[in-house]
């Protein structure tokens, strides 16, 4: 059937090697074999199907490595390979005719580097390469992929630290990268995330900005410091996963206002204080924490919570030392002023009673301020001689 163009033989029943006649049909355009029990190698011949452009072989029992031919499949579209026994490296010069959107090879016994072509391949919309073998530094694999939504790295063995690159992808809205070597702190500029590695240092702040985001996984990493409340900035976030970090404070009030938030998973961290109001922490996972409250099941109501309690209890120490203090200052304050006021009367009239007639009729002084009586000083100076005065 040389004029054969389209041929879909998935989810049979299918089982045996498959045929290497199936490399003449040269007009084929999609071929579809998957879930299937296929097994054995993929035929060489399939490198003669130059205008293939869907090659789907999911789900089948297929082993062996991928044929080194898949590179002269110039017009390939979509190329899926999943759930499989594939093994050896992937082929060089795969997408070197740089049309290849979606490549899956997930859940395979693949090893080694991702070749080049992949790496740079800039036509990329949907990618899988998760459950694999694969090795090398993340930083360096990957370049910009403008036209990519979608790439799943997860459970390999790949090293390293995340580029800033991918937050070049501007059409890239989920990454993950779960269950890897990488290490590091997670760049602000990347999308939508599942980083379950060993990341340190805080969560970024500019999370906030990337408004599509709507998977967010960070669990299982050194993560600590406080979840920012930039995050009900995203609207449409619909799984928020921070567990098995060391993560603290109160989860952010904010939240409240994610009304797009279904799924919740922040267990096994160090946070304390009251849920926010959201119907998505009502069947969170919140376990492992050592202080949140909120009438849900599992928690305290706030109100008995010993953190609550104890940040009461410096509240209510605070406001008894105010009460206790200010009357005293208060009252020593008045104290102060009322002897001051009878210290300025009693001056007063001492001053008043200086003066005062003797029997002779000559004005005397009793005291002033210590000194010798008035009469005392005008017999001693002779009522004031002349001979007396010395200046």
């Amino acid at each position: 059937m040389k004029s054969l163009e389209y041929l879909s033989l998935w989810s049979n029943n299918l089982s045996g090697p498959i045929p290497r006649e199936l490399g003449n049909l040269k007009n084929l355009t999609r071929l579809d074999l998957s879930y299937n029990q296929l097994t054995g190698p993929v035929p060489v011949s399939f490198g003669n199907l130059r205008n293939l452009q869907i090659l789907n072989l999911d789900a089948n029992k297929l082993s062996g490595s991928i044929p080194k031919e898949f590179a002269y499949l110039d017009n390939l579209v979509s190329l899926s390979m999943s759930y499989n026994h594939f093994s050896g490296h992937l082929p060089e010069r795969l997408c070197q005719g740089g049309k290849l959107e979606i490549f899956t090879v997930n859940s395979n016994k693949l090893t080694g580097p991702i070749p080049r072509s992949l790496s740079k391949c800039s036509s990329f919309k949907r990618v899988r390469f998760n459950n694999n073998n694969f090795t090398g530094n993340l930083s360096e694999a990957f370049g910009i992929h403008p036209e990519l939504r979608f790439i799943d790295l997860s459970d390999n063995d790949f090293h390293g630290e995340l580029s800033s690159n991918w937050g070049k992808c501007e059409n890239l809205i989920d990454l993950r990268v779960a269950r890897n070597n990488i290490s590091g702190s997670i760049p602000p500029e990347i999308g939508n995330l599942n980083l379950s590695n060993k990341f340190g240092q805080n969560i970024p702040k500019d999370i906030g900005r990337i408004t599509q985001l709507n998977v967010l996984d960070l669990s299982y990493n050194l993560l600590v410091g406080d979840i920012p409340p930039q995050l009900a900035n995203l609207k449409v976030l619909v799984n928020l996963n921070l567990s098995h970090n060391g993560l603290s404070g109160c989860i952010p009030k904010e939240l409240e206002t994610s009304t797009g938030l279904h799924d919740v998973v922040s267990s096994y961290n160090e946070l304390e204080g009251p849920i926010p109001n959201n119907k998505a922490f009502i069947n969170a996972s919140l376990e492992g924490n050592k202080g949140l409250c909120g009438n849900v099941a599992g928690l305290h109501p706030c109100e008995m919570s010993s953190s609550v309690v104890k940040r009461h209890s410096m509240a209510k120490g605070r406001k008894l030392i105010l009460i206790t203090v200010l009357p005293v200052m208060g009252a020593l304050v008045l104290l102060c002023v009322f002897i001051g006021v009878l210290f300025m009367c009693n001056k007063r009239r001492r001053v008043r009673d200086v003066e005062r007639r003797d029997g002779d009729g000559w004005l005397s002084i009793s005291m002033l301020d210590g000194k010798a009586l008035y009469r005392d000083i005008l017999n001693a100076t002779e009522e004031f001689d002349a001979k007396f005065c010395i200046g």
